[in-house]
């Protein structure tokens, strides 16, 4: 973002957990003022409307997560299904625990801008865990699929468990531990 500082960064930060609990639309100046410990006026100081911070907490958000994902599959003393569990959490994580219609509002929101950084997000996760998968062998056990097939059901499989709405949030990383086991196996 432009003239980004430490203190707009530390301002994207604490606002996107109010982002996620109210969504856009029912968040407040007012309310992201209070998270990041400022004044209405000194919030405006930063950014100039409630979406430039909505998308600056968003790349802080999605850079955090790639690097997490790459640290989680880069742990190569960790059998390959806690690496790749471990990333998709990371990626899914902060969304995981906020209620499906939240998590829409703010994806539609993310897309309308009209910026791709949702999807370089998931081709970075997608790449990543095709990497980690192809480097383990993960194919040899499902003939005829690729490490890319499985990095994708991987992703979207994650992705669709943090927007299910009749799991309680605390239960999500179990089936995201669930699926990894379907599709790689059990640990080695």
């Amino acid at each position: 973002m432009p003239g980004s500082t430490g203190r707009s960064d530390e301002i994207a930060d604490a606002a996107m957990p109010v982002f996620l609990r109210f969504g856009l639309r029912k968040t407040s100046m007012d309310d992201l003022a209070r998270a990041a410990g400022l004044s209405r006026q000194g919030l405006y100081l930063h950014f100039k409307t409630k979406q430039d911070l909505f998308h600056a907490s968003l790349e802080r958000l999605v850079s955090r997560a790639e690097a997490e994902v790459a640290e989680a599959l880069a742990q190569e003393d960790a059998p390959l299904q806690e690496r790749v569990r471990d990333a998709l959490t990371a990626v899914c994580g902060p969304a995981a625990t906020t209620g499906s219609e939240v998590a829409i509002e703010l994806l539609a929101v993310a897309g309308a801008r009209g910026d791709s950084l949702l999807l370089d997000l998931e081709r970075h996760v997608v790449d990543a865990l095709t990497g980690a998968l192809d480097r383990a062998g993960a194919p040899a056990r499902h003939p005829g699929v690729s490490a890319e097939d499985l990095a994708h059901q991987l992703f979207a499989v994650a992705s669709g468990v943090k927007h299910l709405t009749v799991v309680p949030p605390e239960d999500r990383d179990r089936h995201v531990r669930v699926a990894v086991h379907l599709l790689l196996g059990p640990p080695d």
